[in-house]
């Protein structure tokens, strides 16, 4: 008997996610260094003070790390003005929603969410085998009515990216209050707010006010943006205490590096590297905005690090074009005509654009 005959049916037919054309690979693939826009991560990098404490801390990782991430979720909590029992630290956002998932994975539970968001909100769905309903996008964001009209004595989990990766589209606060007055009882909603601190409209939502108001809601948050920590994959939920508890209960010990926690606290109190990367972000997005718009490219306009751009033809020509002229790009999961561009520094931008000449 082979192994794969012991696999589940539906394991064996989900695909094996790889990291998508790894940087280190393609520049030994062309022999020339490449621009990397397909990760959206900071290209200004993490702040030296998370550097330099990352190094200093180097020789005191034989013992195991602090399993409850206590400094970090303390420093967390005082600035929240929240109880640090409302506070869970792993590495990485999708740790814990993995985690929120078999919390909830039972018979017949399922999950809602929309057709063009976060690949693994999909994949970890596929994983366990938990049903799952996906509605339709309504300009590129998430349609919460035709969500809410979705929602069955089934429904366990609804997940909501805010802003929505790929397509860097916010829900609003009016949109969002009336949605949460519709959930019910039975239904954890996951607020994955990835990229909030990019965030600049009036109208985007405090997610922590649900939170304080007791209603089941988990916010999740990363360092891995424009804390530019992606590397040491480190990120918090914030939610009720009795949900925190529940997430703890299925939680993989020591999960969160002592490297990671150190740098995450050094990069938390330098607001003015935060600060800096949001500006030059918002400015280098006004400057692919009228570049694309130069080059009659519809966009999307962006409230991330990233944007999407509309192709009118599959995006996997496009991108792998552009990977052969050494510039990393993403198709956008869910929008087939589509591309994901991270936003880069300005000359990784202006690399960016003079490919996308040469090959469109």
């Amino acid at each position: 008997m082979s192994f794969s005959q012991i696999v589940p049916e539906h394991i064996q037919h989900i695909p094996p996610y790889k990291s998508e054309n790894p940087a280190e690979q393609v520049e030994r693939k062309l022999g020339v260094p490449v621009v990397q826009l397909g990760m959206n991560e900071n290209p200004f990098g993490p702040s030296p003070k998370a550097v330099q404490a990352a190094r200093a801390f180097l020789e005191k990782i034989a013992p195991y790390p602090d399993d409850s991430a206590y400094f970090l979720r303390q420093r967390l909590a005082s600035h929240y003005k929240i109880s640090m029992d409302e506070i869970i630290v792993s590495s990485g956002s999708s740790d814990i929603l993995a985690m929120t998932y078999d919390a909830l994975h039972s018979p017949g539970a399922e999950v809602l969410t929309g057709e063009a968001s976060f690949v693994v909100f999909y994949q970890l769905a596929e994983i366990l085998n938990m049903g799952l309903v996906r509605t339709p996008m309504m300009e590129y964001a998430f349609d919460l009515e035709a969500m809410a009209e979705r929602i069955t004595s089934k429904t366990r989990l609804v997940v909501l990216a805010n802003p929505n990766n790929p397509t860097g589209t916010i829900i609003g606060r009016a949109e969002l209050d009336k949605f949460m007055n519709k959930a019910p009882d039975h239904v954890l909603v996951v607020l994955d707010e990835a990229y909030f601190e990019y965030v600049h409209d009036p109208s985007y939502p405090n997610a922590l006010d649900y939170v304080r108001a007791g209603k089941p809601v988990l916010v999740l948050r990363t360092f891995s943006k424009v804390f530019g920590l992606a590397g040491l994959r480190i990120g918090y939920g914030i939610s009720t205490p009795e949900i925190i508890e529940t997430l703890y209960k299925v939680r993989m010990a020591f999960n969160t590096n002592s490297v990671a926690q150190v740098a995450a606290l050094a990069a938390w109190d330098d607001r003015e590297h935060v600060q800096k990367s949001v500006s030059m972000n918002r400015a280098e997005l006004e400057f692919l905005y009228h570049e694309l718009s130069k080059r009659h490219l519809r966009y999307v306009p962006s409230h991330a690090n990233f944007v999407l751009v509309e192709l009118k033809k599959p995006a996997r020509d496009v991108t792998s074009a552009l990977l052969d002229q050494g510039v990393i790009v993403r198709p956008a999961w869910g929008c087939p005509a589509c591309m994901r561009v991270s936003v880069g520094t300005h000359e990784q931008n202006q690399a960016f654009l003079a490919a996308l000449d040469r090959v469109l």
